[in-house]
Protein backbone atom coordinates (compact mmCIF):
# COMPACT_ATOMS: atom_id res chain seq x y z
CA UNK A 1 0.00 0.00 0.00
CA UNK A 2 1.55 3.48 -1.16
CA UNK A 3 1.78 6.28 1.35
CA UNK A 4 -0.60 8.65 0.20
CA UNK A 5 -2.96 5.21 0.97
CA UNK A 6 -1.81 4.76 4.23
CA UNK A 7 -2.68 8.52 5.12
CA UNK A 8 -6.40 8.21 3.19
CA UNK A 9 -7.13 4.83 4.94
CA UNK A 10 -6.28 6.53 8.58
CA UNK A 11 -7.80 9.23 7.54
CA UNK A 12 -11.23 7.35 7.02
CA UNK A 13 -11.45 5.11 9.80
CA UNK A 14 -10.43 8.33 12.01
CA UNK A 15 -13.87 10.05 10.48
CA UNK A 16 -15.62 6.68 11.05
CA UNK A 17 -14.67 6.44 14.82
CA UNK A 18 -16.17 10.09 14.87
CA UNK A 19 -19.20 9.26 13.04
CA UNK A 20 -19.92 6.90 15.10
CA UNK A 21 -19.20 8.73 18.41
CA UNK A 22 -21.22 10.93 17.13
CA UNK A 23 -24.05 9.03 17.40
CA UNK A 24 -23.93 8.44 21.34
CA UNK A 25 -23.36 11.66 22.05
CA UNK A 26 -26.15 13.92 19.75
CA UNK A 27 -28.90 15.26 21.42
CA UNK A 28 -30.49 14.97 18.76
CA UNK A 29 -34.51 13.03 18.49
CA UNK A 30 -34.74 10.53 15.58
CA UNK A 31 -36.35 12.14 12.43
CA UNK A 32 -39.75 10.73 12.30
CA UNK A 33 -38.87 8.83 9.24
CA UNK A 34 -36.10 7.40 11.35
CA UNK A 35 -39.07 6.19 13.77
CA UNK A 36 -40.96 4.70 10.72
CA UNK A 37 -37.94 2.52 9.85
CA UNK A 38 -37.52 1.71 13.20
CA UNK A 39 -41.75 0.61 13.59
CA UNK A 40 -40.89 -1.41 10.23
CA UNK A 41 -38.02 -3.41 11.93
CA UNK A 42 -39.79 -4.41 14.87
CA UNK A 43 -41.97 -6.76 12.23
CA UNK A 44 -39.65 -7.65 9.34
CA UNK A 45 -41.28 -8.62 6.46
CA UNK A 46 -40.29 -8.82 2.40
CA UNK A 47 -42.10 -5.13 1.98
CA UNK A 48 -43.10 -1.92 3.34
CA UNK A 49 -45.81 0.81 2.47
CA UNK A 50 -43.47 3.11 1.05
CA UNK A 51 -40.10 1.62 0.33
CA UNK A 52 -38.61 -1.74 0.75
CA UNK A 53 -37.21 -3.92 3.58
CA UNK A 54 -33.63 -3.39 3.46
CA UNK A 55 -33.50 -0.47 5.84
CA UNK A 56 -35.90 -2.35 8.40
CA UNK A 57 -33.48 -5.56 8.34
CA UNK A 58 -30.44 -3.28 8.68
CA UNK A 59 -32.27 -1.63 11.92
CA UNK A 60 -33.70 -5.36 13.05
CA UNK A 61 -29.78 -6.53 13.46
CA UNK A 62 -28.47 -3.47 15.05
CA UNK A 63 -31.46 -2.67 17.54
CA UNK A 64 -29.80 -6.23 18.81
CA UNK A 65 -27.73 -4.65 21.05
CA UNK A 66 -30.26 -1.97 22.35
CA UNK A 67 -33.33 0.25 20.99
CA UNK A 68 -31.74 3.52 22.31
CA UNK A 69 -31.15 6.31 19.19
CA UNK A 70 -27.39 5.37 18.09
CA UNK A 71 -28.22 1.62 17.88
CA UNK A 72 -30.94 2.91 15.64
CA UNK A 73 -28.47 4.89 13.44
CA UNK A 74 -25.64 2.26 13.83
CA UNK A 75 -25.43 0.71 10.29
CA UNK A 76 -25.33 4.76 9.05
CA UNK A 77 -21.11 5.67 9.62
CA UNK A 78 -20.27 1.79 7.95
CA UNK A 79 -22.75 2.13 4.74
CA UNK A 80 -21.21 4.86 4.21
CA UNK A 81 -17.64 3.95 4.79
CA UNK A 82 -17.74 0.72 2.88
CA UNK A 83 -19.93 2.66 -0.35
CA UNK A 84 -16.07 5.23 0.09
CA UNK A 85 -14.02 1.99 0.00
CA UNK A 86 -16.01 0.39 -3.08
CA UNK A 87 -15.27 3.49 -4.88
CA UNK A 88 -11.75 3.32 -4.28
CA UNK A 89 -11.17 0.00 -5.15
CA UNK A 90 -13.29 1.10 -8.80
CA UNK A 91 -11.22 4.18 -9.15
CA UNK A 92 -7.92 2.31 -8.92
CA UNK A 93 -9.48 -0.27 -11.21
CA UNK A 94 -10.77 1.98 -14.08
CA UNK A 95 -8.14 4.60 -13.54
CA UNK A 96 -5.51 4.58 -10.85
CA UNK A 97 -4.87 4.61 -6.90
CA UNK A 98 -4.50 8.20 -6.73
CA UNK A 99 -8.39 8.65 -8.37
CA UNK A 100 -9.67 6.26 -6.54
CA UNK A 101 -8.64 7.78 -3.01
CA UNK A 102 -9.70 10.91 -4.44
CA UNK A 103 -13.35 9.62 -5.07
CA UNK A 104 -12.97 8.00 -1.51
CA UNK A 105 -12.24 11.48 -0.16
CA UNK A 106 -14.79 13.66 -1.99
CA UNK A 107 -17.56 10.72 -1.00
CA UNK A 108 -16.90 11.19 2.78
CA UNK A 109 -17.08 15.17 3.00
CA UNK A 110 -19.78 15.33 0.73
CA UNK A 111 -22.53 17.34 2.24
CA UNK A 112 -24.75 15.08 2.12
CA UNK A 113 -22.85 12.25 3.19
CA UNK A 114 -22.12 13.98 6.11
CA UNK A 115 -26.06 14.56 7.11
CA UNK A 116 -26.89 11.06 6.23
CA UNK A 117 -23.85 9.13 8.38
CA UNK A 118 -25.79 10.89 11.34
CA UNK A 119 -28.99 9.71 10.82
CA UNK A 120 -30.56 6.11 9.20
CA UNK A 121 -32.09 6.71 5.75
CA UNK A 122 -32.02 4.31 2.50
CA UNK A 123 -29.91 6.69 1.15
CA UNK A 124 -26.85 4.91 3.14
CA UNK A 125 -28.32 1.57 1.92
CA UNK A 126 -28.72 2.13 -1.42
CA UNK A 127 -25.07 4.29 -2.21
CA UNK A 128 -23.61 1.54 -0.05
CA UNK A 129 -24.61 -1.12 -2.48
CA UNK A 130 -24.64 1.15 -5.45
CA UNK A 131 -20.78 1.91 -4.77
CA UNK A 132 -20.80 -2.17 -4.42
CA UNK A 133 -22.07 -2.54 -8.26
CA UNK A 134 -19.89 0.25 -9.15
CA UNK A 135 -16.53 -2.03 -8.13
CA UNK A 136 -18.17 -5.28 -9.72
CA UNK A 137 -18.86 -3.31 -12.78
CA UNK A 138 -15.45 -2.28 -13.08
CA UNK A 139 -13.85 -5.65 -12.59
CA UNK A 140 -16.20 -6.60 -15.13
CA UNK A 141 -15.04 -3.62 -17.51
CA UNK A 142 -11.16 -4.12 -16.86
CA UNK A 143 -10.71 -7.88 -16.23
CA UNK A 144 -8.91 -9.84 -18.99
CA UNK A 145 -10.05 -13.25 -17.69
CA UNK A 146 -13.44 -14.80 -19.21
CA UNK A 147 -14.17 -16.19 -15.90
CA UNK A 148 -13.59 -13.29 -14.19
CA UNK A 149 -15.84 -11.21 -16.08
CA UNK A 150 -18.63 -13.58 -15.37
CA UNK A 151 -17.81 -13.55 -11.69
CA UNK A 152 -17.98 -9.88 -11.92
CA UNK A 153 -21.16 -9.61 -13.47
CA UNK A 154 -22.84 -12.26 -10.75
CA UNK A 155 -21.23 -10.28 -8.25
CA UNK A 156 -23.13 -7.62 -9.57
CA UNK A 157 -26.26 -8.72 -10.15
CA UNK A 158 -26.54 -9.35 -6.72
CA UNK A 159 -25.30 -6.20 -5.72
CA UNK A 160 -27.61 -4.04 -7.91
CA UNK A 161 -30.42 -6.84 -6.30
CA UNK A 162 -29.49 -5.65 -2.83
CA UNK A 163 -29.37 -2.27 -4.11
CA UNK A 164 -33.28 -2.44 -5.31
CA UNK A 165 -34.15 -4.06 -1.57
CA UNK A 166 -32.87 -0.74 0.05
CA UNK A 167 -34.48 2.09 -2.81
CA UNK A 168 -35.55 1.74 -5.91
CA UNK A 169 -33.45 5.12 -7.47
CA UNK A 170 -31.10 2.19 -8.12
CA UNK A 171 -33.45 1.45 -11.39
CA UNK A 172 -30.99 4.86 -13.14
CA UNK A 173 -27.67 2.76 -12.73
CA UNK A 174 -29.43 0.30 -15.12
CA UNK A 175 -29.97 2.85 -17.75
CA UNK A 176 -26.47 4.45 -17.38
CA UNK A 177 -24.94 1.55 -17.93
CA UNK A 178 -27.60 0.48 -21.03
CA UNK A 179 -26.18 4.36 -22.22
CA UNK A 180 -22.47 2.86 -21.33
CA UNK A 181 -22.81 -0.25 -23.93
CA UNK A 182 -24.63 2.11 -26.79
CA UNK A 183 -21.93 4.31 -26.47
CA UNK A 184 -18.78 2.26 -26.02
CA UNK A 185 -18.39 -0.64 -28.60
CA UNK A 186 -15.42 -2.37 -26.72
CA UNK A 187 -18.00 -2.73 -23.43
CA UNK A 188 -20.72 -3.75 -25.82
CA UNK A 189 -18.57 -6.65 -26.82
CA UNK A 190 -18.05 -7.43 -22.92
CA UNK A 191 -21.54 -8.19 -22.93
CA UNK A 192 -23.05 -11.79 -24.25
CA UNK A 193 -26.43 -12.92 -23.72
CA UNK A 194 -25.51 -15.70 -20.98
CA UNK A 195 -23.92 -12.86 -19.19
CA UNK A 196 -26.93 -10.42 -19.43
CA UNK A 197 -28.94 -13.65 -18.23
CA UNK A 198 -27.07 -14.44 -15.24
CA UNK A 199 -26.76 -10.67 -14.16
CA UNK A 200 -31.04 -10.17 -14.71
CA UNK A 201 -31.32 -13.17 -12.88
CA UNK A 202 -29.27 -13.15 -10.05
CA UNK A 203 -30.95 -9.62 -9.29
CA UNK A 204 -34.33 -10.92 -9.96
CA UNK A 205 -33.73 -13.76 -7.61
CA UNK A 206 -32.87 -11.37 -4.90
CA UNK A 207 -35.93 -8.73 -5.34
CA UNK A 208 -38.47 -11.65 -6.22
CA UNK A 209 -39.54 -11.56 -2.46
CA UNK A 210 -40.29 -8.06 -2.54
CA UNK A 211 -42.01 -8.44 -5.58
CA UNK A 212 -44.22 -11.03 -4.45
CA UNK A 213 -44.79 -8.88 -1.28
CA UNK A 214 -45.73 -5.87 -3.51
CA UNK A 215 -48.09 -8.57 -5.31
CA UNK A 216 -49.96 -9.96 -2.75
CA UNK A 217 -50.19 -5.86 -0.89
CA UNK A 218 -51.72 -4.28 -3.68
CA UNK A 219 -48.03 -3.18 -4.78
CA UNK A 220 -48.48 -0.62 -2.08
CA UNK A 221 -44.71 0.37 -2.57
CA UNK A 222 -44.72 0.75 -6.07
CA UNK A 223 -47.75 2.44 -6.32
CA UNK A 224 -46.55 5.16 -3.41
CA UNK A 225 -43.30 6.10 -5.40
CA UNK A 226 -45.69 6.74 -8.03
CA UNK A 227 -47.34 9.15 -6.13
CA UNK A 228 -44.60 11.07 -5.29
CA UNK A 229 -44.30 12.33 -8.50
CA UNK A 230 -46.90 14.10 -7.51
CA UNK A 231 -48.44 15.26 -11.14
CA UNK A 232 -51.20 16.94 -11.79
CA UNK A 233 -52.69 18.75 -14.94
CA UNK A 234 -52.84 22.20 -14.43
CA UNK A 235 -49.98 22.30 -11.91
CA UNK A 236 -47.18 21.35 -14.63
CA UNK A 237 -44.65 23.25 -15.50
CA UNK A 238 -42.48 24.56 -12.17
CA UNK A 239 -39.39 26.48 -13.47
CA UNK A 240 -38.93 27.41 -10.00
CA UNK A 241 -38.88 24.19 -8.86
CA UNK A 242 -36.15 22.96 -11.33
CA UNK A 243 -33.64 25.99 -10.21
CA UNK A 244 -34.55 25.21 -6.69
CA UNK A 245 -33.27 21.65 -7.25
CA UNK A 246 -30.11 22.51 -8.80
CA UNK A 247 -29.63 25.00 -6.49
CA UNK A 248 -30.06 22.42 -3.65
CA UNK A 249 -27.41 19.74 -5.37
CA UNK A 250 -24.78 22.19 -4.53
CA UNK A 251 -25.24 21.87 -1.51
CA UNK A 252 -26.00 17.53 -1.55
CA UNK A 253 -22.43 17.41 -3.23
CA UNK A 254 -20.48 20.24 -2.68
CA UNK A 255 -20.20 23.65 -4.31
CA UNK A 256 -16.46 22.65 -6.16
CA UNK A 257 -17.66 19.50 -6.71
CA UNK A 258 -20.96 20.20 -8.37
CA UNK A 259 -19.28 22.70 -10.68
CA UNK A 260 -16.84 20.52 -11.91
CA UNK A 261 -19.37 17.98 -12.61
CA UNK A 262 -21.76 20.80 -14.79
CA UNK A 263 -18.29 21.65 -16.51
CA UNK A 264 -17.69 18.23 -17.34
CA UNK A 265 -20.95 17.32 -18.87
CA UNK A 266 -20.78 20.77 -20.44
CA UNK A 267 -17.15 19.73 -21.92
CA UNK A 268 -18.73 16.64 -23.29
CA UNK A 269 -21.50 18.76 -25.78
CA UNK A 270 -18.85 21.51 -26.10
CA UNK A 271 -16.83 19.86 -28.60
CA UNK A 272 -14.36 22.64 -29.22
CA UNK A 273 -14.14 23.57 -25.88
CA UNK A 274 -10.91 23.92 -24.05
CA UNK A 275 -12.27 21.90 -21.07
CA UNK A 276 -11.72 18.13 -21.53
CA UNK A 277 -9.02 16.60 -23.62
CA UNK A 278 -9.75 15.13 -26.61
CA UNK A 279 -6.89 12.63 -27.07
CA UNK A 280 -7.05 10.43 -24.38
CA UNK A 281 -6.33 6.66 -24.29
CA UNK A 282 -9.18 4.37 -25.54
CA UNK A 283 -9.66 2.72 -22.36
CA UNK A 284 -9.35 5.82 -20.27
CA UNK A 285 -11.81 7.76 -22.66
CA UNK A 286 -14.14 4.37 -21.98
CA UNK A 287 -13.98 4.43 -18.14
CA UNK A 288 -14.49 8.42 -17.88
CA UNK A 289 -17.71 7.68 -20.75
CA UNK A 290 -18.97 4.87 -18.72
CA UNK A 291 -18.59 6.84 -15.11
CA UNK A 292 -20.54 9.93 -17.05
CA UNK A 293 -23.46 7.57 -18.02
CA UNK A 294 -23.89 6.11 -14.70
CA UNK A 295 -23.95 9.62 -12.93
CA UNK A 296 -26.51 11.72 -15.54
CA UNK A 297 -30.03 9.60 -15.23
CA UNK A 298 -30.66 10.79 -12.06
CA UNK A 299 -29.95 13.87 -12.40
CA UNK A 300 -31.72 14.17 -15.53
CA UNK A 301 -34.47 12.79 -15.02
CA UNK A 302 -34.97 14.26 -11.39
CA UNK A 303 -34.86 17.41 -12.75
CA UNK A 304 -37.61 16.56 -15.53
CA UNK A 305 -39.27 15.97 -12.20
CA UNK A 306 -38.81 19.11 -10.20
CA UNK A 307 -39.81 20.89 -13.51
CA UNK A 308 -42.81 18.95 -13.96
CA UNK A 309 -43.47 19.06 -10.00
CA UNK A 310 -40.98 19.32 -7.55
CA UNK A 311 -38.38 17.05 -6.11
CA UNK A 312 -36.02 16.56 -2.89
CA UNK A 313 -32.97 17.52 -2.69
CA UNK A 314 -32.02 13.68 -2.12
CA UNK A 315 -33.81 11.93 -4.60
CA UNK A 316 -30.67 12.28 -6.81
CA UNK A 317 -28.58 10.95 -4.41
CA UNK A 318 -27.95 7.80 -6.46
CA UNK A 319 -26.09 10.16 -8.50
CA UNK A 320 -23.29 11.17 -6.15
CA UNK A 321 -21.92 7.39 -6.35
CA UNK A 322 -20.51 7.48 -9.87
CA UNK A 323 -20.40 11.70 -9.56
CA UNK A 324 -17.71 11.00 -7.03
CA UNK A 325 -15.50 9.15 -9.40
CA UNK A 326 -16.23 11.12 -12.51
CA UNK A 327 -15.37 14.59 -10.35
CA UNK A 328 -11.89 12.49 -9.42
CA UNK A 329 -11.33 10.99 -12.78
CA UNK A 330 -11.63 14.12 -14.51
CA UNK A 331 -9.50 15.98 -11.50
CA UNK A 332 -6.27 13.86 -12.43
CA UNK A 333 -7.49 12.67 -15.98
CA UNK A 334 -10.18 14.53 -17.95
CA UNK A 335 -9.59 18.10 -18.08
CA UNK A 336 -6.60 19.47 -20.52
CA UNK A 337 -3.08 19.62 -18.63
CA UNK A 338 -3.23 23.48 -19.10
CA UNK A 339 -6.76 23.40 -16.96
CA UNK A 340 -5.92 21.25 -14.14
CA UNK A 341 -2.73 22.51 -12.97
CA UNK A 342 -4.00 26.20 -13.70
CA UNK A 343 -3.30 27.97 -10.69
CA UNK A 344 -6.92 28.80 -10.11
CA UNK A 345 -7.51 25.12 -10.46
CA UNK A 346 -5.30 24.36 -7.73
CA UNK A 347 -7.15 26.80 -5.78
CA UNK A 348 -10.68 25.76 -6.37
CA UNK A 349 -10.03 22.62 -5.13
CA UNK A 350 -8.77 23.61 -2.24
CA UNK A 351 -10.85 26.01 -1.32
CA UNK A 352 -13.62 23.32 -2.36
CA UNK A 353 -11.78 20.88 0.24
CA UNK A 354 -11.37 23.20 3.02
CA UNK A 355 -15.22 24.05 2.53
CA UNK A 356 -16.25 20.68 2.57
CA UNK A 357 -14.37 19.98 5.70
CA UNK A 358 -15.38 22.63 7.44
CA UNK A 359 -19.40 22.16 6.95
CA UNK A 360 -18.44 18.73 7.97
CA UNK A 361 -16.71 19.99 11.44
CA UNK A 362 -19.29 22.48 11.90
CA UNK A 363 -22.08 20.00 11.58
CA UNK A 364 -20.06 17.25 13.43
CA UNK A 365 -19.78 19.95 16.79
CA UNK A 366 -23.32 21.75 16.48
CA UNK A 367 -25.17 18.60 17.08
CA UNK A 368 -23.75 17.54 20.27
CA UNK A 369 -25.64 19.99 22.99
CA UNK A 370 -28.49 22.53 21.90
CA UNK A 371 -26.24 25.54 22.27
CA UNK A 372 -23.92 24.69 20.44
CA UNK A 373 -26.31 24.35 17.65
CA UNK A 374 -28.22 27.30 18.30
CA UNK A 375 -24.35 29.18 17.83
CA UNK A 376 -23.30 27.63 14.94
CA UNK A 377 -26.60 28.64 13.07
CA UNK A 378 -27.83 25.35 12.59
CA UNK A 379 -31.16 25.40 14.49
CA UNK A 380 -33.26 25.14 11.21
CA UNK A 381 -31.28 22.09 10.34
CA UNK A 382 -32.03 19.99 13.36
CA UNK A 383 -35.63 20.84 14.00
CA UNK A 384 -37.38 18.12 12.67
CA UNK A 385 -35.05 16.13 14.68
CA UNK A 386 -35.79 17.92 18.03
CA UNK A 387 -38.29 17.56 20.49
CA UNK A 388 -40.36 14.51 19.50
CA UNK A 389 -39.61 12.87 23.28
CA UNK A 390 -41.46 15.55 25.02
CA UNK A 391 -44.18 15.79 22.70
CA UNK A 392 -44.27 12.65 23.88
CA UNK A 393 -44.32 13.12 26.87
CA UNK A 394 -46.89 15.63 27.45
CA UNK A 395 -49.08 13.09 25.38
CA UNK A 396 -48.91 10.71 27.81
CA UNK A 397 -49.01 13.20 30.77
CA UNK A 398 -52.50 14.51 29.31
CA UNK A 399 -53.49 10.53 28.91
CA UNK A 400 -52.58 10.34 32.13
CA UNK A 401 -54.29 12.76 33.93
CA UNK A 402 -58.05 12.23 33.26
CA UNK A 403 -59.80 8.65 32.89
CA UNK A 404 -58.22 6.02 30.97
CA UNK A 405 -58.66 6.59 27.00
CA UNK A 406 -59.89 3.74 24.68
CA UNK A 407 -57.50 4.59 22.51
CA UNK A 408 -54.90 7.74 21.28
CA UNK A 409 -55.05 8.59 18.12
CA UNK A 410 -53.03 10.93 16.23
CA UNK A 411 -53.76 12.86 12.58
CA UNK A 412 -50.03 13.09 10.92
CA UNK A 413 -48.28 9.91 9.81
CA UNK A 414 -44.75 12.35 11.50
CA UNK A 415 -46.47 12.16 14.68
CA UNK A 416 -47.94 9.11 15.18
CA UNK A 417 -44.33 7.42 13.81
CA UNK A 418 -42.60 9.81 16.49
CA UNK A 419 -44.75 8.93 19.40
CA UNK A 420 -44.33 5.32 18.73
CA UNK A 421 -41.24 5.29 19.27
CA UNK A 422 -40.68 7.82 22.29
CA UNK A 423 -43.65 5.95 23.68
CA UNK A 424 -43.01 2.18 23.45
CA UNK A 425 -42.31 1.54 26.40
CA UNK A 426 -45.75 3.11 28.07
CA UNK A 427 -47.69 1.59 24.92
CA UNK A 428 -46.47 -1.65 25.62
CA UNK A 429 -47.15 -1.16 29.40
CA UNK A 430 -50.88 -0.10 28.63
CA UNK A 431 -51.90 -2.62 25.91
CA UNK A 432 -55.51 -1.55 26.75
CA UNK A 433 -54.65 2.41 25.21
CA UNK A 434 -53.36 1.66 21.75
CA UNK A 435 -52.10 4.21 19.30
CA UNK A 436 -54.30 5.12 16.44
CA UNK A 437 -53.96 6.91 13.06
CA UNK A 438 -57.52 8.83 12.35
CA UNK A 439 -57.55 8.40 8.49
CA UNK A 440 -59.00 11.70 7.01
CA UNK A 441 -59.55 10.14 3.21
CA UNK A 442 -61.38 7.66 1.74
CA UNK A 443 -58.12 5.22 1.32
CA UNK A 444 -55.16 5.18 3.69
CA UNK A 445 -51.87 7.50 2.47
CA UNK A 446 -49.45 5.77 4.78
CA UNK A 447 -48.38 2.39 7.18
CA UNK A 448 -50.27 3.48 10.00
CA UNK A 449 -53.18 4.33 8.43
CA UNK A 450 -53.20 1.26 6.43
CA UNK A 451 -52.01 -1.09 9.48
CA UNK A 452 -53.23 0.43 12.19
CA UNK A 453 -56.33 3.19 12.08
CA UNK A 454 -58.65 4.06 14.42
CA UNK A 455 -61.93 2.02 14.51
CA UNK A 456 -65.09 1.97 16.47
CA UNK A 457 -63.72 -0.71 18.96
CA UNK A 458 -61.79 1.28 20.36
CA UNK A 459 -62.97 4.33 19.20
CA UNK A 460 -65.21 4.82 22.98
CA UNK A 461 -63.28 7.68 24.54
CA UNK A 462 -60.03 8.49 22.23
CA UNK A 463 -57.57 10.95 23.40
CA UNK A 464 -56.66 12.74 20.33
CA UNK A 465 -53.51 14.87 18.78
CA UNK A 466 -54.21 16.85 16.08
CA UNK A 467 -51.26 18.22 14.52
CA UNK A 468 -52.47 19.40 11.10
CA UNK A 469 -54.40 22.63 10.22
CA UNK A 470 -57.98 22.84 9.55
CA UNK A 471 -58.74 18.63 10.31
CA UNK A 472 -60.06 19.57 13.93
CA UNK A 473 -63.59 20.11 12.17
CA UNK A 474 -63.31 17.00 10.26
CA UNK A 475 -62.34 15.25 13.32
CA UNK A 476 -65.28 16.12 15.39
CA UNK A 477 -67.45 14.91 12.43
CA UNK A 478 -66.14 11.30 12.93
CA UNK A 479 -67.69 11.36 16.52
CA UNK A 480 -70.89 11.62 18.45
CA UNK A 481 -69.27 13.96 20.50
CA UNK A 482 -66.10 15.52 21.63
CA UNK A 483 -64.91 17.57 24.18
CA UNK A 484 -62.54 21.34 24.66
CA UNK A 485 -59.72 21.53 22.31
CA UNK A 486 -56.72 22.54 24.12
CA UNK A 487 -53.76 24.32 22.93
CA UNK A 488 -50.50 22.43 23.59
CA UNK A 489 -47.64 23.79 22.22
CA UNK A 490 -43.93 22.38 22.51
CA UNK A 491 -40.53 23.96 22.16
CA UNK A 492 -38.18 22.98 19.64
CA UNK A 493 -35.86 25.75 20.46
CA UNK A 494 -35.40 28.84 22.10
CA UNK A 495 -37.81 30.50 18.74
CA UNK A 496 -39.46 27.21 17.33
CA UNK A 497 -42.39 25.54 18.56
CA UNK A 498 -44.30 23.17 17.43
CA UNK A 499 -48.27 23.28 17.84
CA UNK A 500 -50.71 20.60 18.84
CA UNK A 501 -54.21 20.50 19.63
CA UNK A 502 -55.39 18.08 22.32
CA UNK A 503 -59.35 16.83 23.31
CA UNK A 504 -61.37 13.98 23.54
CA UNK A 505 -63.57 12.43 21.12
CA UNK A 506 -66.59 10.20 22.24
CA UNK A 507 -68.08 7.39 20.10
CA UNK A 508 -66.34 7.43 17.11
CA UNK A 509 -68.33 6.88 13.92
CA UNK A 510 -66.41 7.46 10.56
CA UNK A 511 -68.58 9.85 8.53
CA UNK A 512 -68.81 8.97 4.73
CA UNK A 513 -65.93 10.23 2.49
CA UNK A 514 -65.99 12.09 -0.80
CA UNK A 515 -65.95 9.25 -3.86
CA UNK A 516 -64.04 11.63 -5.69
CA UNK A 517 -61.57 13.73 -3.10
CA UNK A 518 -61.66 11.26 -0.73
CA UNK A 519 -62.11 13.98 1.73
CA UNK A 520 -65.42 13.96 4.56
CA UNK A 521 -68.40 15.01 2.89
CA UNK A 522 -68.93 19.07 3.19
CA UNK A 523 -64.33 19.17 3.94
CA UNK A 524 -63.00 22.18 3.03
CA UNK A 525 -59.47 21.91 1.28
CA UNK A 526 -56.85 22.27 4.00
CA UNK A 527 -52.88 21.75 3.55
CA UNK A 528 -51.98 18.38 2.56
CA UNK A 529 -50.24 16.11 5.06
CA UNK A 530 -46.55 15.71 4.44
CA UNK A 531 -45.31 13.44 1.62
CA UNK A 532 -42.37 10.55 2.59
Amino acid sequence: MSTAARYVLWGLGLLFVLRVALLFTTYTNLYPDEAQYWLWSRELDFGYYSKPPMIAWLIHLSTLFGDREPFVRLFAPFLHLGAALFLWGAGKKLFDERTGLTAAVIYSVMPGVVLSSAVISTDAALMFFLAATLYFYSLFLTSDSERDRTRAVLGMGLMFGCAALSKYACVYFLIGAAAHALFAPSVRQRWSWPRLALFLGAFILLLSPNLYWNATHGFQTVSHTADNANWHWGKLFNPLSLLKFWRDQFGVFGPVPFAILILAFAGLFWRRGPVLQRDTASDLRTALIGVACLTAPPLVFVSIQAFLSRANANWAASAYVPASLLVAALVWHGFYVAVRTHRLSRWAVIAGATFQVAVMTVFMVGVVSPELSRTLGLGNTVKRARAWDTTTQALIAAAQAGPAPSAIAVDNRNVYNAVAYYGRDWFAAHPDTPLKAWVREAHPKSQAETETPLTETVGQDVLILSYVDGFLPDIRHDFISTGNAESLKIAIDHKRTRDFTLLRGYGFKRAPRDPITGHPVGAGVVQEDEAE
